[in-house]
């Protein structure tokens, strides 16, 4: 392990990701956020401006500690795990010298609920009484953290492209990586102006809703990466039902694969129709909200809230229009099996994936078969492609770490005072970076969670986030030692699923 070239580039990225805290100046000048220098300098302003130069000084020291040169497999998985910690460390900063937040175990929450994508708050309410710029600062982490900071680095940042297909495969949002153009650069590149290019299209749409400019930018930053936060206690339920359906077609976009929305988007449509995955995932949405319109119709549940619902809770974007925790149990049952799927392989939805969820299928009634005829020989099909072993190996290890690590959570949340169902939910939201839950955190609001329970799942967040075994390789003895292999590990993250 090469900890300087850890160091180095972690002060890269240090430095381009400071820029990110001027934004929120724009907001604290606008709306003059405690005036307190000359009549008219605020406060929070200061605060913002201060800590972009102090971290991208922060990042000049450390980029020192190395020349622009290739990773090896555990420094790339070291390099993106600690780089999600120390920026959620960092992104805290705001909530503590605003004074919006004093505990720093709340702040750090606040962060990595943030800059992971989960939408959990431990905020007072009403959001409203906070300043727009602190708010405006947690979807800014958001849409950040939605495709991936380290994504964004590679894009922009010549000396980590040499790297740069072990750390988006170290920091993948979905199950695999797949090059979009023949350089991983140019790859990354042309995902992030994907990404930026429909959030700009979210905007204008919402604009021309009558939704103000505010808002707009707001909730396009918020909904791209299925965040979930929103400056609105009521969430989504604050605006009009045309601008609720504008956010169902985002949400479902945001769910698909990045490969097949870069594809449609470049006029391959029959791509989409074709694919086994996406055509899961519409099925999913689709059955979801039948469902629930049809177990809902004593509470008056329209389709419309149906759809939104289903949508927002299985790509993780958390956003609600209703408050759930009051519908039949069996439907309190569905959003929380949805909690587990997730969208889609390569988005920026969080869950185990329905891409994993559909080979976990298929890897089960293949073994019924074979129970069935011993000597018959099958393979996994998905699609016109067959699925390799190491590859269905890899799906079952994944779902044993995945549910493994939710029923620890909940125990902990449960021996900590919250009751099964809080419990339970509080960890499922937190390990699926989804947001509300049910019980007490069914507004999303994880304030009656203990404090060691709130750093707890912000852990567990991180865990997600990373999608489960780059964080846990971690605590790999072997991860740490001097050798100079690609491959250190016993699975192969080149072709995780």
């Amino acid at each position: 392990m090469r900890w300087k070239v850890v160091i180095g580039n972690l002060g890269s990225i240090l430095k381009l990701f400071g820029l990110a805290f001027f934004i929120p100046v724009i907001p604290a000048f606008y709306y003059q956020e405690l005036p307190i220098f000359f009549g008219f300098l605020p406060y929070n302003a200061l605060v913002f401006i201060f800590l972009t130069f102090f971290t991208i000084t922060l990042g000049y020291p450390a980029e020192k500690f190395t020349r622009s040169e290739d990773f090896y497999h555990n420094e790339a998985i070291v390099l993106v795990s600690f780089t999600w910690l120390v920026l959620a460390l960092i992104s805290s900063l705001p909530f503590l010298m605003t004074y919006t937040l004093y505990s720093p175990v709340d702040a750090f929450f606040e962060a990595m609920a943030g800059i992971t994508t989960t939408g959990a708050t431990v905020l007072t309410f009403p959001l409203e009484a906070h300043p727009k710029s602190i708010l405006l600062w947690r979807a800014v982490l958001q849409w950040l953290g939605g495709m991936g900071v380290i994504v964004l680095s590679v894009a922009i940042l010549s000396k980590l492209s040499k790297g740069g297909l072990s750390l988006l495969e170290a920091e993948s949002p979905g199950p695999e990586i797949t090059r979009l153009k023949p350089k991983i650069k140019e790859t990354a590149k042309s995902i992030w102006y994907l990404y930026g290019l429909f959030t700009l299209m979210l905007i204008i749409l919402l604009l021309g809703a009558r939704v103000s400019l505010y808002d707009a930018v707001y909730h396009s930053l918020t909904t791209m990466p299925t965040g979930g936060f929103s400056p609105h206690s009521n969430s989504i339920a604050y605006f009009s039902s045309t601008v609720q359906w504008i956010f169902i077609f985002f949400m479902i976009i945001a769910g698909v694969n990045t490969s097949l929305q870069y594809q449609a988007f470049g006029g391959k449509l029959k791509r989409l129709f074709t694919d086994p995955e996406f055509k899961a995932y519409i099925a999913i949405i689709t059955t979801g909200a039948a469902i629930i319109i049809l177990f809902g119709v004593s509470q008056d549940i329209s389709i419309r809230d149906a759809l939104f619902q289903t949508v927002s809770i299985l790509t993780t974007t958390g956003y609600t229009t209703q408050n759930f925790d009051k519908w039949p149990e069996i439907l309190r049952l569905l959003l929380l099996l949805f909690m587990f799927v997730g969208g889609s392989a390569g988005s920026t939805s969080g869950g185990i994936k329905v891409l994993r969820i559909l080979l976990m299928f298929k890897l089960i009634k293949r073994r019924l078969i074979e129970y069935a005829n011993p000597k018959r020989v099958l393979v996994v099909w998905m699609g016109d492609s067959v699925i390799d072993e190491r590859t269905l190996e890899t799906v079952a290890i994944f779902f044993g770490a995945y549910l493994l690590i939710f029923v620890i959570g909940a125990l902990v949340m449960v021996g900590l005072g919250l009751d099964l169902v809080s419990g339970i939910a509080a960890s499922a939201s937190s390990l699926g970076n989804i947001g509300p839950g049910l019980g007490l955190i069914s507004n999303a609001s994880f304030r009656s969670v203990p404090k060691a329970g709130r750093l707890f799942l912000a852990i567990i967040m991180w865990i997600g986030r990373l999608e489960i075994f780059t964080a846990i390789v971690l605590f790999n003895p072997s991860l740490y030692k001097k050798r100079r292999l690609r491959n250190l590990l016993d699975f192969d993250l080149s072709g995780k699923i």
